[in-house]
C-alpha cells in the first residue's frame, strides 16, 4: 500500500480575494462549506501521510478560520504529520505568524505574483485598501511567518501578465532571505483545469526563455527556486532540467502520492482537477476505498501516449505525467493523448482570439 506523501485539503470554501486564474472560479456551490474535521481526523489517523496542506478559498480569512486552522494542524501534529498552508498571507499579522508557528506550522506558500503594485490589484483582485497598501502588507506578513522560523515560499502563479517579472521576483526573495530566514521562490504555471485558462498563459516559446534564464539566475543564487507544474516537459526542453540543487521541478504526483479535498469532502486526483469529476466523498467512505476503487484513477495510472512509454520519467515520484494530463481527459476522453500538444494547441487558440 502506498503511502500518500501529500494530503491537501481545502478547510473552507471562502475567500478574501480575486484572483483572475483561480481553479474554483467554477459554476460550485456557495461558499460557505467547511470541511468537517472529524473527516481530517480519521482520514490523517488512516493514512499517516508525510505531509499535510491546508488551503481554501483562503484559509487565514478570519480569526475564525485560522482558529479552525490551529485545530486542524494540532490533529496532523498528534499523527506526526508535517503542517503546510496555501495562503496570500493578507491576514497573517506577527501575532498569527506566532501562533501559527507554535502551532506547528511547518512550511507556507505565499502567493506572492508580483512587485507591482497595479498588477497585484489586477492578479488578485483584493476588495480592501490599495494596491501600494496590499503590497507592503504581504511582504510584511510573509517576513513575519519566516522571522518565525517558518520556511516561506513566495510563490508567483505564471500568466502572461507577469512572466517578465519572475527573475525580479527571484532577486526580492534572495534579498529577503536573511538574518536566518529560509525563503525560497515559487513559480506555479497554470493548469488545464478549465479552457479559460488559456487565455492568461503567456507564450511557450517566451515562457522558455524566461525559465532558462530564472533557472541559470537561481543556479548561481543563494535561494531554490520551486517550479510547478510546469507545461514544458523534459523530452523537449531537456535543458531547463540539468540537476541543481537551487532549481527544484515539482513534478506530478497527480493520482499516484496526492489527493486533494474539497470542503464538501469530495475527492479529486488534483486541485486543479476539474471540479465536476470526482472520485468520491469522504462522508461516505475512506480515502484508502475510494482510492483503490476509482476507476478515473486506474485509467490515469494506466494509459500513456505512445511517445510517453518507456520514459523512465514516466513513474515514480519523479514522473513527468505528459504535463498537466488532465486536458487530455477532458479534450480527448481519455489520458492516451500527448497533453503537451494539446496545451501548446490550446494556448494558441487563445492568443488567436485576443483582441490585437
Amino acid at each position: 500500500m502506498n503511502r500518500f506523501r501529500v494530503i491537501e485539503f481545502q478547510l473552507l470554501q471562502a475567500c478574501n480575494a480575486g484572483c483572475v486564474y483561480c481553479a474554483y472560479d467554477q459554476n460550485l456551490p456557495e461558499f460557505n462549506n467547511w470541511l468537517p474535521l472529524e473527516i481530517v481526523e480519521k482520514t490523517l489517523a488512516e493514512e499517516k501521510p508525510e505531509w499535510v496542506w491546508f488551503e481554501g478559498g483562503e484559509v487565514t480569512m478570519t480569526d475564525k478560520s485560522k482558529k479552525y486552522l490551529l485545530e486542524a494542524m494540532e490533529i496532523a501534529n498528534r499523527f506526526g504529520v508535517r503542517n503546510r498552508i496555501n495562503t496570500n498571507c493578507r491576514n497573517i499579522d506577527p501575532e498569527w505568524a506566532r501562533r501559527l508557528a507554535d502551532g506547528g506550522l511547518q512550511f507556507a506558500c505565499v502567493s506572492f505574483d508580483t512587485l507591482d503594485h497595479e498588477r497585484l490589484e489586477f492578479l488578485r483582485g483584493f476588495p480592501e485598501g490599495s494596491g501600494t497598501e496590499n503590497m507592503e502588507r504581504l511582504k510584511a506578513n510573509a517576513l513575519s511567518l519566516a522571522d518565525h522560523g517558518i520556511t516561506v515560499d513566495l510563490e508567483a502563479t505564471v500568466t502572461r501578465h507577469n512572466l517578465h517579472e519572475l527573475e525580479a521576483l527571484y532577486d526580492y526573495a534572495e534579498s529577503v532571505a536573511t538574518g536566518g530566514r529560509n525563503i525560497l521562490m515559487g513559480a506555479q504555471c497554470l493548469v488545464a483545469t478549465y479552457d479559460e485558462v488559456f487565455g492568461l498563459y503567456p507564450d511557450m516559446v517566451e515562457m522558455h526563455e524566461v525559465f532558462m534564464r530564472l533557472t541559470r539566475k537561481a543556479r548561481k543564487g543563494r535561494i531554490p527556486v520551486r517550479i510547478c507544474c510546469s507545461p514544458m516537459v523534459r523530452c523537449n526542453y531537456p535543458e531547463l532540467y540539468e540537476p541543481h540543487p537551487n532549481v527544484i521541478w515539482v513534478e506530478c504526483t497527480c493520482g499516484y502520492d496526492y489527493v486533494h479535498v474539497n470542503a464538501t469532502g469530495e475527492v479529486l486526483l488534483c486541485g486543479f482537477w476539474d471540479h465536476s469529476e470526482t472520485i468520491g466523498n469522504l462522508n461516505t467512505a475512506s480515502l484508502r476505498a475510494i482510492w483503490e476503487t476509482s476507476g478515473l484513477r486506474r485509467q490515469a495510472m494506466e494509459e500513456t501516449p505512445g511517445q510517453c512509454r518507456g520514459c523512465r520519467h514516466w513513474e515514480g515520484p519523479e514522473r513527468c505525467h505528459n504535463s498537466c494530463f488532465s486536458i487530455a481527459r477532458r479534450k480527448t476522453g481519455s489520458f492516451s493523448s500527448f497533453a503537451y500538444d494539446l496545451t501548446v494547441r490550446a494556448i494558441a487558440d487563445a492568443a488567436n482570439r485576443r483582441p490585437s
